[in-house]
């Protein structure tokens, strides 16, 4: 059986140490001892949320404090590229599902995108308390997929101006149901100039791309202007497949394909495409 799995304060799992003890403070020990309801004795893992992993046992277990006799602790390098997921805000907390399940398949960031044809919005005098729902859910969905590294919440992007997330040497993919190449032959071409690249720009070649931006517009589709912007940035448009998929399901999809071609799900199913490492 799994073990549980807590977050904890950066500066209390680095203080950990295999073979010493750890002393952890009411946030951890209210979720395990309160909520959980776990005893001295029993095993748990606490993570930092950046890459940190302390697996041990319960040595004392208070409602306010715990002690963890430590067995190990591990360090899990990101992901290189990084995943990243920019998701439009959609009605019916569709983009709430999508980022969850996104953040169970492994992505490495999410950026929340305005789009024009957005139903949803998040107000200037809302925009706090939207980003915290989303963080929360992002931490939530870590601790459920057990990771240890949790992905990034990057700042709100409007309409056109997603395209400025786009940076050189990226490989940025627009799910389009009108695109013609297929998700995985653009996922695995050769990064080359232009890619990633301002109006005007030069990007260096490489075989490997920066980062890997994948783009989900709303219910309503991504604008014409927005299209246009994206591809100026370097962007290609591409179709996950014969299916029209919803805002909740197009990223998780495209995330979980994703991590199957770089290599990351060791399926057997041969070597990665050039974007791996």
């Amino acid at each position: 059986m799994s073990l549980p799995v807590f977050r904890a304060a950066r500066e209390e799992i680095a203080a950990a140490r295999p073979g010493g003890s750890a002393d952890f403070g009411p946030e951890v020990a209210g979720h395990a001892v309160r909520v959980r309801r776990m005893r001295a004795g029993e095993r748990l893992e606490l993570v930092d949320g950046v890459g940190t992993r302390v697996r041990g046992a319960l040595a004392r277990a208070e409602p306010e404090a715990i002690t963890v006799d430590v067995e190990a602790v591990e360090h899990e390098p990101a992901q290189e590229p990084a995943l990243v997921l920019v998701q439009a805000l959609a009605k019916g907390d569709r983009d709430l599902a999508a980022i969850e399940a996104a953040t169970e398949v492994g992505i490495d960031a999410v950026i929340p995108w305005a789009a024009q044809r957005s139903i949803a919005d998040w107000p200037t005098k809302k925009a706090q308390r939207m980003a915290r729902q989303w963080d929360n859910l992002l931490t939530a969905a870590s601790l459920q997929a057990r990771r240890s590294r949790f992905p990034q919440l990057l700042p709100l992007v409007r309409g056109t101006a997603a395209a400025g997330a786009v940076r050189p040497g990226d490989r940025a993919i627009v799910l389009h149901e009108a695109a013609v190449e297929p998700f995985a032959h653009a996922l695995a071409r050769p990064v080359a100039d232009g890619d990633g690249a301002a109006p005007g720009a030069a990007a260096a070649s490489t075989a490997h791309p920066g980062r890997i931006l994948v783009f989900v517009g709303p219910e309503g589709g991504i604008a014409e202007a927005e299209l246009a912007a994206l591809q100026a940035a370097g962007a290609r448009p591409a179709v996950l497949g014969p299916t029209v998929l919803r805002a909740s399901t197009a990223g998780p999809v495209a995330a979980a394909l994703a991590q199957q071609l770089l290599g990351r799900w060791d399926l057997g199913a041969g070597p990665a495409p050039a974007g791996a490492r």
